[in-house]
């Protein structure tokens, strides 16, 4: 009599992993429409701060089209000009790779073009007239690039009437001490051998 051979059970149940996929599709839309007021919230805001940034942009590309600086600042304010410049960080004494003119608001609006360079030192010197706490300015010493150069401003009066005068208004005539020779505070002193002229420099400690 012939056996017949018992054969492979048959698995009628689904395997483990599948009830798990198929209970997770099922919660899926459920956890979707539970959530949907806050998930909806969040990508409107992303969606408004995307918005934003690209019209700032856009907007940005447009000041940078017509020549305008991109830092901040009035430009028909000197403080705009001499800010940070007591403490050798004067915002913006370059010029930029982009637009070619200093990225200063001030210098960009009333000087935009050096009247000298001095290429083989790195320095740029914006004619201006303009009064730093009555120290009359008649060039601003620059960066031609971003490299650090020394910087400062020539005043328009002998080293002696300058100093008396920075001791007044400033409260310090600026000698030469251990933070000019790092290149943190600027050093008043005279403009080369012209006795009638004085400058208020900062200079980079590798100078």
């Amino acid at each position: 009599m012939n056996q017949r051979k018992p054969g492979k059970p048959v698995n009628r149940h689904l395997p483990v992993a599948l009830p798990k996929l198929l209970l997770a599709t099922l919660l899926l839309p459920l956890a979707a429409c539970g959530n949907g007021a806050p998930q909806g919230g969040a990508q409107e805001d992303a969606t408004r701060s995307a918005q934003a940034a690209v019209e700032a942009q856009i907007a940005a590309d447009a000041r940078a089209a017509e020549g305008e600086a991109p830092l901040p600042g009035d430009p028909d304010s000197t403080e705009t000009l001499f800010d940070g410049l007591l403490d050798c960080q004067p915002k913006g004494w370059y010029l930029s790779a982009e637009s070619g003119r200093p990225a200063n608001p001030y210098l960009a609006r009333h000087a935009p073009e050096p009247c000298e360079r001095d290429e083989e030192f790195g320095m740029a010197y914006f004619c201006v007239k303009a009064d730093f706490h009555g120290l009359p300015v008649e060039r601003v010493v620059a960066h031609l690039g971003t490299a650090p150069t020394p910087i400062g401003i020539l005043i328009d009066l002998p080293l002696d009437q300058a100093r008396a005068r920075a001791r007044k208004s400033l409260g310090s005539d600026f000698p030469e001490d251990e933070r000019s020779q790092r290149g943190e505070r600027p050093k008043l002193g005279p403009q080369g051998d012209n006795t009638q002229k004085s400058q208020l420099m900062c200079t980079p400690d590798w100078a």
